[in-house]
């Protein structure tokens, strides 16, 4: 499966309930960007855009305008020009925004300020994303064009509304197609760890494995990843968005490698941590089964009518418990002081996750000190872990320079919650006989 036309049409009905007649939608597509002199970026489209789209190319814009027989698709996009796709491929064109990508009515980008103010005209709430300061400068000079012809009956829209109000929410909660095109971007990436642990031995390097994890997302369709890719042996585990990915692995080490893919437009974000020569230390099977214990548990929590103040006060009090059993806290304090005081800071930096969707951090308001009840189709990262870094002095010797995460990314469904990144091997000794068995 693929995100298709048909999938962004379905988003744009789903759109409808929110929107009324009189209502407009202004989104434009992402812009190349520089790289480098004359080198770009690998072109990725805006998520927004793409979800009611599904258009990738650069450049465009959609009007979505609701009239009282429903909604009304106008894109605006760059013309087939034979002479540029020589250099950069086929173009839709406008017959092909209309025939391939289900537009109602298509433009030559060259038309935009004779078009939008006429479509503008008349409108009543005007939707767009208000921080997009080139979009509202643009807005600025189509308005003046519809307040030109004010005095022969011309208006421009009385009301604004920021989209991420209303498109953000709608993003927020999946639809089945949505789950299944995330569960095979988690999968492809399930796939990829499972390739790093069989490889990563001791004598390898970091930016050996990070290579292989992003071959077998490219191998297995997935044209990206959904973020830079952490590939962190020993203490740099400890680094919480270390990207260096240029160590040798050594004999002894750890790996926390937290990598994800995206597929078809949606993102993965799985964290894996295990011993490079195949067995734990007692020190590191120590932190890692405390880990695995919190995490259990927080999953579990994961059910409709949850909030993330929730998981992040649980996660909080049973840390901060397993941090005691390991000497890194006062035991003789009570949990509920050291989560008060925040004496886990030093060893824990992070709340327990996030959204996920088409952003690895995804759209979708989590609701005020957050508080936002968890509804079926919504879809987080539940990532606990523990960081004990070479300088922390208060710690235990045996235990400094480790640091272990481990991240899954959880559906809320009607009951149980419903894990996209399955297949890992996830206990300690789970992990033990998966190394021993597969190398």
């Amino acid at each position: 499966m693929t995100f298709s036309p048909e999938l962004a049409a379905a988003h744009r009905r789903r759109l409808a309930a929110s929107l009324k007649p009189g209502d407009l939608l202004l989104l434009p597509a992402a812009r190349q960007t520089v790289r480098n002199n004359d080198v770009h970026h690998r072109f990725r489209q805006d998520s927004d855009f793409y979800y009611l789209t599904a258009f990738p190319e650069p450049d465009a814009l959609s009007l979505i305008k609701v009239t009282e027989e429903g909604l009304c698709l106008h894109l605006f996009v760059a013309p087939r020009d034979p002479s540029r796709e020589v250099w950069d491929g086929k173009r839709a064109g406008i017959e092909g925004a209309i025939e391939r990508y289900g537009a109602d009515q298509a433009y030559d980008l060259t038309a935009l300020d004779e078009k939008i103010p006429e479509l503008l005209d008349g409108a009543e709430r005007l939707i767009y994303a208000m921080e997009n300061r080139s979009l509202v400068r643009r807005l600025n000079g189509w308005r003046k064009k519809v307040m030109a012809k004010v005095r022969q009956g011309a208006s421009f829209p009385s009301v604004a509304v920021q989209l991420s109000s209303i498109l953000s929410e709608q993003r927020l909660i999946k639809d089945a197609d949505e789950l299944e095109l995330m569960e095979r971007a988690a999968q492809i990436s399930v796939a990829a760890h499972l390739a790093a642990m069989t490889a990563g031995v001791p004598g390898t390097t970091e930016s050996e494995l990070e290579g292989m994890i992003e071959a077998r997302f490219r191998s297995a369709g997935a044209k990206r990843f959904a973020y830079p890719s952490i590939v962190a042996s020993g203490a740099n585990g400890c680094v919480l968005h270390y990207v260096d990915n240029d160590a040798a692995i050594e004999d002894g080490d750890t790996l926390l490698i937290d990598a994800g893919c995206e597929f078809a437009g949606y993102a993965a974000d799985i964290t894996v941590t295990w011993p490079a020569n195949g067995r734990f230390t007692e020190s590191q099977r120590r932190v890692y089964d405390a880990v695995f214990r919190v995490q259990l548990s927080v999953i579990d929590a994961v059910r409709p009518g949850a909030t993330f103040k929730q998981l992040n006060a649980l996660a909080y009090h049973l840390l901060v418990a397993e941090m005691q059993q390991l000497g890194l806290l006062d035991q003789s304090e009570t949990v509920d002081a050291l989560v008060e005081a925040k004496a886990y800071r030093p060893y824990y930096m992070h709340g327990i996750g996030h959204w996920l969707g088409m952003d690895v951090h995804d759209v979708g308001g989590y609701g005020k000190k957050m508080n936002r009840p968890f509804e079926p189709g919504m879809v987080l990262t539940v990532e606990p872990g523990i960081y004990i870094s070479p300088d922390a002095e208060a710690a235990p010797e045996g235990l400094r320079g480790i640091a272990v995460r481990i991240e899954d990314d959880i559906v809320v469904t009607e009951g149980a919650p419903r894990i996209l990144s399955h297949g890992l091997p996830r206990s300690s000794a789970a992990i033990e006989a998966y190394l021993a068995a597969n190398r």
